[in-house]
């Protein structure tokens, strides 16, 4: 019986430590994001808007060089995400990241913070991958 008592423990210590190294490496991904989306298709792209709520028309489209729109999403792919909560007045971006269909997401860069249009979630970028540094060369 003392036996079953120490593997027992054993075992429940390492089931616990083995759940606690999986939510630190885990969090989601940015197919799990974005609902199972697809980087790999044919010409991808990414748009980008500033969200101004003082302007009349509050979005203003930024130009983006194909090369960093490459780079943006490749970054975005690798990036890796925690829920959040965020408050919409703080939204300074609107992106469409275009794939296997588009996906339109608001996002708080001082706070490297998403909320996927289509879901609603938010999301902190814990590991960016640069995402926001490029963006914010190219929005400069």
């Amino acid at each position: 019986m003392k036996k079953i008592k120490i593997i027992l423990s054993l075992l429940i210590i390492v089931i616990a430590i083995g759940f606690l190294i999986a939510k630190k490496d885990g969090g989601y991904s940015a197919t799990d994001v974005l609902e199972n989306a697809n980087f790999t298709v044919e010409n991808p792209s990414i748009t980008i808007h500033t969200v101004d709520t003082d302007k009349e028309d509050i979005y203003t489209r930024i130009k983006i060089p194909e090369e960093t729109q490459k780079r943006l999403l490749q970054a975005f792919q690798n990036a890796k995400f925690d829920k959040a909560t965020i408050n919409p007045v703080d939204y300074d971006y609107r992106i469409t990241i275009s794939l296997n269909t588009g996906y339109t997401m608001y996002l708080v860069s001082e706070k490297r913070s998403l909320t996927v249009n289509r879901t609603e979630e938010n999301y902190t970028m814990v590991n960016d991958n640069d995402f926001f540094s490029i963006l914010e060369k190219v929005t400069k």
